[in-house]
């Protein structure tokens, strides 16, 4: 598919100006309000675990990692706030898609207490998928401000998918293969739906306009095909899943 604008060409004034068509504003408004979302719901679940996540080493990384998960939510806030769009409004277009599956693993780790495990899944749902989303997707944005928050956001998001590497082999031989496999199940069919449905309308408008780079099931088998190597490498299992969205245990 051909891209409308190329990467970094537009600013908030070519948007407000006019220059795009009406769609286009409203398409880049959802996208971001998405993005800021999923920033929020993670630093919300990062703010609970820590007073659930026991040791002091953990204490810290979730300290470190609500810290910026905030500093992301906010840097996404801003470019909505250019558009002016305000947090409340962005939030509001958000209430129907909250409830469905791309949000689940997000929704799930901010409404519920992470212990270590917990943690550990949600770094593997959501740091994981978050760096694909936004290194692949973001990056090149044709929105410029988008693409600026991506480059910042994924100088710190590497470090997060970093940590659930690590924690991920660590849980494994801390606490054994079975409650980490049984903890899998759970979490990886939320966190394969946070990519979204394929080849969807919205997914096609983002994608024309140079607002992502790849189709949502591309995204989701790029997660997949990654976390079976980590997992490998860590000596668990990767669970079957049904191959048609919203992914479920197979």
């Amino acid at each position: 598919m051909t891209r409308r604008f190329p990467p970094g060409s537009l600013e908030a004034d070519d948007v407000l100006s006019g220059r795009v068509e009406g769609n286009f504003v409203r398409v880049l408004t959802r996208l971001l309000a998405a993005h800021a979302m999923a920033e929020k719901l993670t630093a919300i679940g990062y703010e609970r675990a820590l007073t659930t996540a026991g040791r002091p080493d953990l204490c810290s990384i979730v300290s470190k990692n609500l810290t910026e998960e905030r500093k992301h939510a906010q840097l996404i806030y801003a470019a909505l706030a250019e558009l002016r769009v305000p947090e409340v409004q962005a939030d509001r277009l958000l209430v129907s898609a909250l409830k469905g599956p791309a949000f689940a693993a997000p929704r799930h780790f901010a409404e519920n207490s992470a212990d270590e495990l917990g943690l550990v899944m949600a770094a593997v749902s959501l740091d994981m998928t978050g760096l694909i989303m936004i290194g692949v997707n973001y990056k090149e944005s044709s929105y410029a401000p988008h693409a600026r928050a991506a480059e910042v956001i994924l100088a710190e998001e590497e470090e997060h998918e970093l940590f659930a590497s690590n924690v991920l082999r660590d849980a494994a031989e801390r606490l054994g293969a079975e409650p980490v496999n049984q903890a899998l199940r759970e979490w990886l069919p939320r966190a394969v739906n946070f990519f979204g449905p394929p080849g969807s309308g919205f997914s096609f408008d983002c994608i024309s306009y140079g607002l992502k780079a790849r189709d949502n099931h591309e995204l989701a088998e790029l997660y997949l095909t990654l976390l079976e190597r980590r997992l490998h490498q860590a000596g668990l299992e990767m669970p079957s899943l049904t191959r048609d969205y919203p992914h479920q245990l197979a």
